[in-house]
């Protein structure tokens, strides 16, 4: 398998799980918080991830792009450009709304967030929902691409 298509499924993989991870344990066990607690985990959370997650989203993405120059014979195109395509649209609902919804997030007192706060997580998670699916179908792409 050609090192470019390798590092694609491995980012894809990355980011899918990360997404995984965030859909079904976090997200749960955070909704079971009250809210000062459930706030504060965010800002933590936000403040952690927006340091890796920028980098690791963009991976398959880069890595897509080089499986298409460098591995052309052994990459299947058509779903090699669909993973690609899915893996920007998965940055792409982070940058829409996942990440606005993040800034606002850090801007709330931890003690005292805005009375329609719950609103805008479901929004969050609505969002994180979407943008999981788009990026478990990249990794699935990625894989079957590679194949």
């Amino acid at each position: 398998m050609c090192i470019a298509q390798s590092a694609d499924i491995f980012g894809t993989g990355l980011v899918a799980g990360a997404l995984v991870m965030g859909s079904f344990a976090v997200q749960p066990a955070a909704a079971k918080l009250d809210a000062s607690s459930h706030v504060v985990l965010r800002q933590h959370l936000i403040r952690r991830l927006s340091k890796l997650m920028p980098a690791l989203m963009l991976l398959p993405v880069g890595a897509c792009i080089a499986a298409s120059i460098f591995c052309r014979t052994t990459v299947l195109w058509l779903l090699n450009a669909f993973g690609g395509a899915l893996s920007l649209a998965t940055i792409g609902i982070t940058v829409a709304i996942n990440a606005p919804l993040n800034r606002r997030f850090a801007r709330w007192g931890p003690h005292e967030p805005p009375y329609d706060w719950d609103r805008s997580v479901r929004r969050w998670n609505a969002a994180n929902s979407l943008r999981t699916a788009t990026a478990l179908a990249a990794f699935v792409c990625a894989i079957l691409a590679g194949s």
